[in-house]
């Protein structure tokens, strides 16, 4: 069963017309695997992590299947290993405006001894966000319903500094606030940083990034984070 489920979501996927919409990818190869201020694999190993997102044209909704694999050992670390699903809304606002609502199921579907209730997640979440204002701040609440049972938000905001014509750098960063999500405190938790300069060659998009992870909470993690990101997109 823990094999059937996101091999028949992925082959649903790709077996869907793309009239009904537009499809697009994304692989990333990241230097660490860190999730809300969490380091989730440990020694530090790199992941790559695929994405595969279904905009339904008009209707608002979009499905994105998302993964990450642990570039390490496979028989030690695939148990770490993560699909998940996501379900979106975006409403229609005034101009400026952007609110997203959706559903993620998180599922660790090689995990030894699988059970939907010891080896997946949902949560729910919304996104606000006001792009018309210096920083583009945007306002994100997410609330697990089994695993983290808990709440976490998270305030941000970015800027787009135009280095040529055809080149940006795009920087920005959010403060985390959790409140017993896979912890058993509350408080601000984590502040995460970053730069990238995204390089577009026809329809493929190449983005190398730099990450910076300040945990404010112990429970979160010990140590600050450097991390580095690179992905293809198209």
């Amino acid at each position: 069963m823990n094999r059937i489920v996101p091999s028949v979501l992925i082959c649903f996927a790709i077996a869907t017309p793309p009239i009904y919409g537009v499809v697009s990818a994304q692989v990333d190869l990241v230097s660490r695997y860190i999730w809300r201020g969490f380091d989730l694999l440990p020694d530090n190993h790199a992941a790559v992590q695929p994405s595969l997102t279904f905009d339904l044209g008009e209707s608002g909704f979009s499905l994105n299947l998302w993964g990450s694999f642990a570039l390490a050992q496979r028989s030690e670390f695939k148990s770490s290993d993560e699909i998940d699903v996501t379900v979106s809304y975006d409403f229609t606002m005034p101009e400026g405006w952007q609110l997203t609502a959706g559903f993620t199921h998180y599922g660790y579907w090689s995990a030894e001894n699988f059970t939907f209730k010891d080896s997946t997640s949902q949560e729910v979440f919304a996104t606000i966000a006001r792009t018309d204002l210096p920083l583009s701040p945007s306002l994100s609440v997410y609330y697990d319903l089994n695993l983290g049972s808990g709440l976490y938000i998270t305030l941000g905001g970015s800027r787009e500094l135009k280095l040529n014509e055809k080149t940006s750098l795009e920087m920005g960063g959010l403060i985390g606030f959790n409140s017993r999500q896979y912890i058993d405190k509350t408080g601000f938790s984590d502040i995460n940083l970053y730069a990238r300069v995204p390089l577009t060659l026809g329809k493929l998009t190449l983005t190398p990034s730099l990450n910076v992870t300040i945990p404010l909470l112990d429970e979160i993690n010990e140590d600050a984070e450097i991390w580095f990101g690179f992905s293809a997109a198209i």
